[in-house]
């Protein structure tokens, strides 16, 4: 992984770059694992990554420290920000934030959430519930939905979540499940269009990611579908 900066919002973890959870370095792994022929290859290889940490080594956190991890992607001009958190209630103070990040021109990319479905009832999670985000759901490898990937209008794209290869501290690799996997497809796409189309807006890059998916049912469980990102990144 080429980790190029970072900062913890975490009071009690103060090193960004000491995952205790694995879940960020097998996310970060996703978007960008290196081309070297070792492991696992990340779908933007040649992306910089930046670890904002704003979850503790259980996993759990406040919405203050994400909001700060917000904030320092914005003042430090980041281009994607990928979000494979998200919690059953929203925040005014959280939605502020991820809507001036994506008025400032950021690409942000949250995971839908592993709620699974309920009927008729969205069970999509906060800050992807929010219009601005691309909330991203979970297909397996046959490009079924995931019983586990949460549903609701608000989804957007869906990526692949189930039994996802990536990068583990220690130089370790493993196999994860979840929408948290399924997001860094997406912030990976994201940044490989950017790379091919610089002056590209936040909203073309949506809209290409969105445009060239492939659909795969119903939009209430699916969205617009799944993401090509060879199409994508054209």
């Amino acid at each position: 992984l080429n980790v190029r900066g970072g900062a913890s919002f975490v009071p009690s973890e103060t090193n960004p770059y000491q995952d205790g959870s694995s879940h960020g370095t097998h996310v970060a792994g996703t978007v960008a694992a290196l081309n070297n022929t070792i492991g696992v290859l990340g779908v933007a290889p040649n992306a910089s990554l930046y670890a904002v940490k704003v979850l503790d080594s259980t996993g759990s956190g406040q919405y203050s420290w994400i909001i700060n991890g917000i904030e320092w992607a914005i003042s430090n001009n980041m281009d994607v920000i990928n979000m494979s958190l998200g919690g059953p209630s929203g925040s005014t103070a959280l939605k502020t934030v991820v809507d001036k990040a994506v008025s400032s021109g950021i690409v942000v990319a949250a995971a839908a959430g592993n709620e699974g479905s309920s009927g008729s009832t969205s069970t999509v999670g906060y800050p992807a519930k929010y219009p601005s985000t691309i909330a991203v759901g979970a297909v397996n490898s046959s490009n079924q939905r995931a019983s586990f990937s949460s549903a609701g209008s608000e989804l957007d794209v869906m990526a692949p979540g189930v039994s996802i290869q990536s990068t583990l501290p220690g130089g370790t690799y493993g196999a994860y499940n979840g929408t948290s996997m399924a997001t860094p497809h997406v912030a990976g796409a994201a940044a490989l269009i950017l790379s091919k189309h610089p002056t590209w807006t936040n909203a073309q890059v949506r809209d290409r990611l969105e445009s060239t998916a492939t659909y795969l049912g119903n939009s209430f469980y699916y969205g617009k579908g799944l993401i090509n990102v060879q199409a994508a990144a054209q």
